[in-house]
Formats: C-alpha cells, sequence, structure tokens
C-alpha cells in the first residue's frame, strides 16, 4: 500500500514537472535579468540615500556584470561534471545573501561589492535553463521548448522596472533587493520540488573539467567563432550603456519620475521583444549575415543623428525617446543574430561556446558600464556618445570582416 502510494505521488510529481517545464526554466532564467533592471528606477535615490553620486550607483551594475561573468564561466562545466540541481543550489543560495546584503547596505562601496556577490549567484539561472532544455529536448520539441521559455523571459524588462518602482513606493530601494531574495528563494524550493535533475550520470562520469580550459581557448581563437562574438558584444555593449545610464538621464536631467521612466524603459522593452520575433523573417529575406551587416548599418546611422540632435541642442524629451527606442528595437534584431551567427559552427562545442559567449557580453557590460558611470555627469549626450562609439566599432567591424564572409556563405 505505502509502495503504490509512493509510486503514485512520483507519477503525479513527473507529471507536474514535465507540464511546468518551460514555466521551471523560464524563472531560472529570469534571475539575472530582474537582478539588472529592477533596480534601475531607483539609481538616483539610491545615491542620495547611499551619500554619494549616480555614477557611484551605476558602478555597481558593473560588479553585478562582473559576477555573471565569472559564473557563466565556472557553473557550466561545473554542472556538466556534479549535475544541474546541485549547481542550482548553490547559484541561488549566493544571489539570495547577496540580495540580503545589497538590502542592509550602509556604503556604495559596500552595495558594490555585495551585488557583485549577487550577481556571481544570479548567473546560474542562463547558464543551468538552457543546459536544461539541451538535455531534456531534442529537434523540433528542443525549439518548441526554447521559444516557449525566451516569451516568457521577454515579459523581464518589461515587468522588472515597473515592480521595482511599485516595490521602492511601498518601501524604498531596500525592499527591491528583500524582493529578490525571496523570489530566488521560492525557486530553489520550486525546483526542489518539480524538477528533476537532467544530467544523467554516465554524462557527468565521462566529462572532464580539466579539459574546460582548454576548450575555451580553442573556441576563443576559432575565427568563426571570435569575430561575430565580438562584432556581437561592442554592439551590445551600447545595451548596457543604456540599462546603467538611462534613470539617471530621463529622471535626473528630465525630471521624469521613476515610474515614468519605468513605462519608458517597458516601452522601449516591448520594441526588443518585437524585433527578436520578427528576427527570423528577416533571416528568411536577407540571410542571418547579410541582415546582420544591414542592421547594425542602421544601428549606427540612428546613434549618429540622435547624437547629432543632442550637439545641436535638438534635445526635447520625444527626441531622445523616440532615437532610443529604433536604437534598443534594431538591437533586438542585432543580439540574437549575433549569437546565432557565433554558435553555428560550433558544432559539439556549442555548450562550453555559449557560455564563452555569455561571458564575453557581460565582460564588456562591466568595461561598457565603468565608463557610463564615469561620463554620467556628461547626462544624456555622454550616454549617446558612448552608444555612438559602440555602434560606430560594430559597424566598422561588420564592413571590414564580413564581406568575405558573405561571399562564402
Amino acid at each position: 500500500m505505502c509502495r503504490l502510494f509512493i509510486s503514485q505521488l512520483k507519477s503525479i510529481m513527473t507529471a507536474t514537472s514535465n507540464r511546468a517545464m518551460p514555466l521551471l526554466i523560464a524563472l531560472l532564467a529570469t534571475i539575472g535579468p530582474l537582478g539588472i533592471d529592477m533596480y534601475l528606477p531607483s539609481i538616483p535615490a539610491m545615491a542620495q540615500s547611499l551619500g554619494s553620486s549616480e555614477g557611484a550607483v551605476q558602478f555597481s551594475l558593473m560588479t553585478f556584470f562582473a559576477g555573471l561573468m565569472l559564473g557563466q564561466l565556472v557553473y557550466g562545466p561545473l554542472s556538466d561534471k556534479f549535475g544541474r540541481k546541485p549547481l542550482i543550489y548553490l547559484g541561488l543560495s549566493i544571489f539570495v545573501l547577496g540580495a540580503i546584503a545589497c538590502a542592509l547596505a550602509e556604503t556604495v562601496l559596500q552595495l558594490q561589492w555585495f551585488r557583485f556577490i549577487q550577481g556571481l549567484g544570479g548567473s546560474i539561472g542562463m547558464v543551468i535553463a538552457f543546459a536544461i532544455i539541451k538535455d531534456q529536448f531534442h529537434g523540433p520539441e528542443m525549439g518548441k521548448m526554447m521559444s516557449m521559455v525566451l516569451a516568457i523571459l521577454g515579459l523581464s524588462p518589461v515587468a522588472a522596472p515597473l515592480i521595482g518602482d511599485g516595490l521602492q513606493t511601498l518601501g524604498s530601494w531596500r525592499t527591491i533587493f528583500i524582493f529578490l531574495a525571496v523570489y530566488a528563494a521560492v525557486v530553489m524550493l520550486t525546483v526542489f520540488s518539480f524538477l528533476p535533475e537532467t544530467r544523467q550520470a554516465e554524462q557527468r562520469a565521462q566529462f572532464q573539467l580539466s579539459q574546460t580550459f582548454k576548450h575555451y581557448l580553442k573556441i576563443a581563437s576559432d575565427r568563426n567563432f571570435i569575430i561575430y562574438a565580438l562584432t556581437l558584444c561592442i554592439a551590445q555593449a551600447g545595451f548596457f550603456a543604456y540599462i546603467a545610464g538611462s534613470a539617471s538621464v530621463f529622471i535626473s536631467e528630465y525630471q521624469l519620475s521613476s515610474t515614468q521612466f519605468s513605462v519608458l524603459f517597458a516601452v522601449n522593452a516591448v520594441g526588443l521583444i518585437a524585433a527578436a520575433i520578427l528576427n527570423p523573417k528577416l533571416h528568411e529575406k536577407f540571410g542571418p549575415l547579410r541582415a546582420y551587416k544591414l542592421i547594425n548599418t542602421a544601428y549606427l546611422v540612428v546613434i549618429t543623428l540622435l547624437l547629432l540632435c543632442l550637439y545641436l541642442n535638438i534635445n526635447h524629451l520625444i527626441v531622445i525617446c523616440v532615437g532610443l527606442f529604433l536604437a534598443v528595437t534594431l538591437l533586438g534584431f542585432i543580439m540574437p543574430t549575433g549569437s546565432q551567427l557565433a554558435l553555428m559552427h560550433q558544432g559539439k562545442n556549442a555548450g562550453t561556446a555559449s557560455a564563452l559567449l555569455g561571458a564575453m557580453q557581460f565582460g564588456f557590460g562591466a568595461l561598457i558600464t565603468t565608463i557610463t558611470g564615469l561620463f554620467a555627469a556628461y547626462a544624456g549626450i555622454g550616454l549617446i556618445s558612448i552608444i555612438f562609439v559602440c555602434a560606430l566599432i560594430s559597424g566598422l567591424m561588420c564592413w571590414i570582416f564580413f564581406p568575405k564572409q558573405l561571399k562564402a556563405a
């Protein structure tokens, strides 16, 4: 009788986990993005509360990116060797501790260090979520599951700033970090209850952890990877600059409320999502390589025109809002296509290459958010100048390095 009950309970749990799999994976994947986006509307208030500059608070975004970068490199190989669930528990526990520490921070320096710890834990979601999909699904089912997860994940940049602004209104900016700690704890409990271990014991036994660095080095020296990866990372650095600096520009320079900024950020995120949805149609018409080159060029043109407007004192709120909306939307085409191009020749090393690409993206994000923080005093013109430099370099790389690749394709 007892065995029958346990058997039925296992069957119910298995059926529940199968139905809940997309949601479980998406909950994991949103840990990092929520940690990035949720506190953006509070940056000016945090600077005032901690007695520091807004640039110093923006620097905490850089330390978070640095944690995400290192975590990407470490968690992937470790989860291949020891399984997905133990690493989920480790990463989410670190994230919870980091979030609680951020809520208790008394100086901006403490906040910066605690954000690094939080980022180190938060990187687990992005690494493990897609590894689980790779473990469990194949062929069309894998594509279907990826689309479902990305659809849920796409809501994060829309909802996160609005939720963060609401939490700040209810309490203070510290409430946001308490919420993130609770959210991660709930995700950990849900994983424990419903997510099975997807990395098979035989696979874990066969994986050689000592070869990880060798694989990273081999992929980094592959021209088919590094050209596309660098172009993507430099273009996307402009997006990270926008994330880091936009709150200061719109709240401090244009005098928007934190709620108005959150709505504006959400609107731009909708443009990003729409572009990602339409991206396959663009590939059908032009092919990934040509589409990537064209969109990078359009991205450079938009930012150049916006920068010229600001230098000519045509700096009305509508001008910068429209310019950034178009730029962010174009990045919605650039980011998935760049990832696809960088990974398409990697074959059996796709998982390791994906981890390396993610680390590179957040590494560039850490660098550019540091620069954005240093230029915070220059407000809108400083932010758009940084994005312009990123767009110019990535655009030139497309025009210099891509023609031969286009002919070969």
